[in-house]
């Protein structure tokens, strides 16, 4: 068969390919030429017909996009944007979250009270994990009072157990009956359910939230590693199919390749596989960059530091991340 065969290149006349090579130069020397020599005739075949249904033609630096056909799988479909409290998580520049860190009910209070002033902070993360041996009643009952105080901030409800880095231990039956005592008693616009519970509790707190209307967050949270890229996708896509509204990972970095590994995968499936809003990041020193750029890889919620006091490490205080996000959506969006 000839090339024009084999690459499905109809032409009218055959594609000829000449290799000029000065018997002088080395054996490397030779091979470039050829495949240097080999490529220009490809992309000669290609751009008579290949390309003839697209507006853009393809050259070394821009890859064709079909602009006239709209096949499904080549338009980008838009994200599932939730829409609580007039936040639009999904759309524009990434929102910024902080979480409680107090130990007391009145320290508690008090500390939403300050979020709340706050411009900067778009939401804001209860934590009941922090404050000793409260029961699930005792917090519901805490919630209806700060989220009259919190107004327009949507709340997000979070019990992170110590295995996942958060400030109490509790066996799956507890962590149901503590989500199952706030959502029927408390008032939250989200919550936060950790994946790797066991899966039919998991899979009940899912469906009591949807019934109560509340919206899902389903987490992972590794602070010894970083999975590979593939596997990250893998999870993200395996809390959509648990019904998650917004899909959620936290990895420790080691390295900067790590961050980029947390980076490229939300990219990926932002991309190619889940309308579904995203908050990723890659914790540490070397993760700092994925809570930045969530506007350009896809991760739509960024959590940062109030006071000084981070919740997980290598957050940005809420102030100077406001600036940076901002600094960075005018760069891509600039004012006509």
């Amino acid at each position: 068969w000839g090339v024009n065969e084999l690459l499905g290149v109809e032409s009218r006349k055959p594609l000829e390919i000449h290799v000029n090579v000065n018997p002088s130069l080395g054996g490397n020397m030779k091979r470039r030429t050829m495949i240097q020599s080999s490529i220009g005739g490809l992309a000669a075949a290609f751009s008579a017909s290949a390309f003839a249904s697209t507006k853009l033609k393809g050259n070394e630096k821009m890859m064709p996009v079909d602009t006239l056909n709209h096949e499904p799988g080549w338009d980008k479909e838009p994200v599932e944007v939730l829409d609580i409290k007039g936040v639009r998580i999904g759309e524009g520049r990434p929102k910024i979250i902080a979480s409680t860190t107090a130990k007391t009910p009145e320290a508690f209070i008090a500390l939403v009270k300050d979020y709340n002033s706050r411009p900067e902070l778009q939401m804001i993360e209860l934590r009941p994990d922090y404050i000793g041996e409260i029961s699930g009643k005792e917090f519901a009952k805490l919630t209806k009072q700060v989220y009259e105080i919190a107004k327009n901030k949507p709340i997000l409800m979070t019990f992170r157990d110590k295995t996942e880095g958060g400030g109490r231990h509790v066996s799956d039956e507890f962590y149901r009956d503590f989500y199952f005592d706030v959502l029927d008693n408390g008032k939250i616009d989200l919550i936060d359910i950790e994946m790797f519970r066991n899966a039919d509790i998991c899979k009940q707190i899912v469906k009591k939230a949807k019934e109560k209307g509340v919206k899902v967050v389903m987490s992972d949270h590794e602070f010894g590693w970083t999975p590979s890229e593939a596997e990250i996708i893998r999870r993200l896509l395996l809390q959509e199919q648990l019904g998650s509204d917004i899909l959620k990972i936290a990895v420790m970095a080691h390295n900067t390749g790590d961050a980029l590994n947390l980076m490229n995968a939300t990219w990926k499936t932002r991309n190619y596989f889940s309308r579904k809003p995203m908050l990723t990041m890659a914790m540490g020193k070397d993760g700092v960059l994925s809570r930045m750029t969530g506007e350009f890889t896809g991760s739509d919620i960024t959590f940062c530091m109030v006071g000084g006091k981070p919740s997980a490490p290598g957050q940005i205080p809420s102030e100077e991340a406001e600036q940076i996000l901002n600094s960075i959506h005018k760069a891509m969006y600039p004012a006509k």
